[in-house]
């Protein structure tokens, strides 16, 4: 047996590592309830602010690594004290005394079964221990090297110029960092990152240079000095040392996610504060959707976490909290017998047996056994004996409200609590659909929708254009639409007939999109098409263009990008038929139009693939940076010559620098080297 091997026995059969690895266990039930109440929290402050539900999720995640501390020092406390189980030996020997034959010998049978299954279970701690001792082992190195690739990328960089440099000072002043943040580009990575804690470095990576407008670029620069102002990357390190050691459990995976999803939703709101566009940072998040890549989890990213559902949650859409993500609080629930075992027969006591067995048959055991007996252990209560309130729902809800007359259209602002946080709504409705407006200091009119009906009443000064009111509403759902939406095949929510209600999915939006082949989707997906204009004609319209039985969430994806068939029909004109679904959306993301594909044919480039198209996008490459390259002498260059322009900066101011420091006539590819290196390997002059 090799040292390593006797040193693993070693610890393994220690006082300590049995400790943990019962600690271990009973962290299967403790998890898993921690997971739950969690669940709950986030649920209840589902529209919360984000820094309130990532402090509940990260308290959540400390709480986790601090119960098996807690529980495998009291197990050790225990074990140190003069308590001794009783043995089956013993018990046999009292019966011999015991008047009570029978109830002796079934105390002796019991005490015989319930020692060997404790026994049983004692055998199973020390290789419970050496199997998390090995995934901590193996997760640690997977870390380690990760983490080492990290912390190169800094030494890969080249400071950022100064312009950039000032922005982020100005940004940084403006977030109240008060210490240096280096900043450097890199060529290695795809999206922007934060490294380090104690000296931060963002990078930045050179496509995302050309890729985004300044102002987006000053957008995401805010985002990652968020990190840096709120010590996320120390944060990061510490939650994945608690994924590390509690990796077995999938309730801690769960939260931690949650912990980095609200990480990015707290990044994303100090940067709205600081650039003041909502709208326009989260086109810089579309943007950066095309230039992401997988990164290592020690790395703050600002494409990290759901971008998809960021972009929703900036924009004021409906934010989809999976159903799927419920499946690690309920896997970890099914291992709450596996807990139980361990409970009940690898960490009992002789206290126990006793209270099982006849008085007889304890004064006899007692009698044999003159040790001290221990205090009677308190059991915790079953999971089945405990109750739970049952929520309940009010159809009814009363908020604010004010109008502004546009023309035969009214402009309607909504604003209610739900206890927790406020929530607003504003649309433009026909004058028509609120039976009852008139104008006057007391009005009262409606806004009848399937789901249910609003009610305002307050005031409305005349009848012209411009003409405003403002006043009280109160909402009372139908209960019957419920029912006919389920005979529709879609489950509706009581505590949402509101937001049905708000954006009129009435019953006959339901009943055409069912028969398209849409009736198995979420009820919620229904509230998405309404808000983003997914209706049956634009789903027919799509399916004339060729592109038939789509999912709903690619359908959405498409109006929040703008694919209409419209955009399908001229891109096939300008040659590029039968795109892929994905590749469609790439092209709006990264401005991909007809227009560009007949400059590029006109600057020279015909019959340039789809991914060249986006490529050219991505890193800057238009007619006019060719134009100018094709003024400066570079005619006719290969399409991958361009991009290496454009990554390495090669533009035709830099071609008269050179030109005026002596380097003329050189060839593309010196070019490049003379921008890299900053000289030649042969020098001019």
């Amino acid at each position: 047996m090799s040292g390593i091997e006797t040193l693993v026995e070693t610890i393994g059969a220690s006082p300590a590592a049995e400790a943990v690895a019962r600690a271990l266990v009973h962290f299967l039930w403790q998890g898993a309830l921690v997971g739950v109440v969690t669940g709950g929290l986030l649920a209840l402050l589902d529209k919360g602010r984000a820094s309130t539900r990532y402090a509940v999720a990260l308290g959540a995640l400390f709480l986790m690594a601090a119960l098996p501390i807690a529980t495998a020092s009291r197990l050790m406390d225990r074990a140190a004290g003069p308590l001794r189980p009783a043995t089956p030996v013993r018990a046999e020997r009292a019966v011999a005394s015991s008047p009570d034959s029978v109830a002796s010998a079934s105390m002796v049978a019991r005490a015989g079964s319930e020692s060997e299954a404790r026994t049983f279970g004692v055998s199973l701690l020390p290789w419970i221990f050496r199997l998390w001792l090995a995934g901590v082992a193996a997760l640690s190195l997977f870390h380690l090297g990760g983490w080492s690739r990290v912390r190169r990328l800094p030494r890969q960089g080249r400071p950022a110029g100064e312009e950039l440099q000032a922005l982020a000072r100005d940004l940084g002043r403006r977030l109240g960092i008060g210490r240096a943040v280096a900043l450097l580009e890199s060529s290695t990575i795809s999206v922007p990152m934060v490294v380090g804690w104690l000296q931060p470095v963002v990078l930045v990576p050179v496509s995302a240079l050309t890729g985004l407008s300044p102002r987006q670029l000053a957008a995401i620069l805010a985002h990652e000095l968020a990190h840096v102002r709120r010590h996320d990357y120390l944060v990061n390190l510490l939650q994945t040392a608690v994924e590390t050691l509690l990796f077995y459990h999938p309730a801690v995976w769960w939260v931690s996610a949650q912990v980095r999803g609200e990480r990015e939703n707290c990044c994303d709101d100090l940067a709205v504060v600081v650039c003041g566009d909502r709208l326009g940072y989260a086109r810089a998040l579309a943007n950066l959707e095309g230039l992401r890549a997988p990164s290592s989890p020690l790395v703050l990213a600002a494409s990290g976490g759901s971008l998809k559902e960021r972009i929703r949650r900036l924009v004021g859409a409906p934010v989809h909290r999976p159903r799927r993500s419920w499946m690690a609080g309920v896997l970890a629930l099914s291992l709450l017998p596996l807990a139980g075992l361990e409970i009940s027969h690898a960490s009992g006591t002789p206290d126990r047996r006793e209270a099982a067995a006849p008085s007889g048959a304890v004064a006899a055991t007692r009698a044999a056994d003159p040790s001290p007996a221990p205090m009677p252990a308190v059991r915790p209560m079953p999971a089945a004996a405990r109750t739970e309130t049952p929520v309940t729902t009010d159809r009814s809800s009363r908020g604010t409200w004010s109008a502004e007359r546009r023309g035969d259209k009214i402009e309607l602002s909504l604003s209610w609590s739900n206890g927790r946080s406020r929530s607003q709504s504003s649309f433009s409705i026909a004058e028509n659909q609120l039976a009852g407006l008139t104008a006057g200091p007391e009005v009262r009119f409606e806004l009848r929708r399937d789901a249910g009906t609003f009610r305002f009443e307050g005031r409305f000064d005349g009848a012209g254009k411009g003409a405003q009111g403002t006043g009280f509403f109160t909402f009372e759902g139908n209960p019957a639409y419920t029912g006919q939406m389920a005979s529709l095949g879609y489950a509706m929510r009581d505590d949402r007939l509101r937001e049905y209600a708000l954006f009129d999915v009435s019953l006959a939006f339901a009943r055409e999109i069912r028969g398209l082949g849409y009736g198995k989707v979420a009820a919620e997906r229904l509230v998405e098409f309404r808000i983003h204009g997914v209706n049956p004609e634009f789903i027919r319209e799509m399916v004339d263009a060729g592109y038939r039985n789509l999912s709903a969430e690619r359908l959405v994806e498409f109006r929040i990008h703008g694919v209409s068939p419209e955009f399908v029909r001229a891109m096939a004109d300008a040659g590029h038929r039968d795109l892929s679904q994905e590749r469609l959306v790439e092209f709006r993301i990264h401005g991909v139009s007809p227009e560009f594909i007949r400059e590029m044919a006109d600057a020279g480039y015909r019959s340039l693939s789809a991914e060249r198209l986006v490529e050219f996008r991505i890193h800057g490459v238009s007619p006019e940076f060719i134009r100018e390259m094709a003024d400066a002498g570079y005619r006719d260059l290969p399409a991958e010559r361009l991009i290496e322009f454009r990554i390495h900066d090669v533009n035709a101011e830099f071609v008269r620098k050179a030109a005026s420091e002596g380097y003329r006539d050189l060839s593309s590819e010196e070019l490049v080297e003379l921008r890299i290196m900053g000289r030649l390997e042969r020098g001019r002059r």
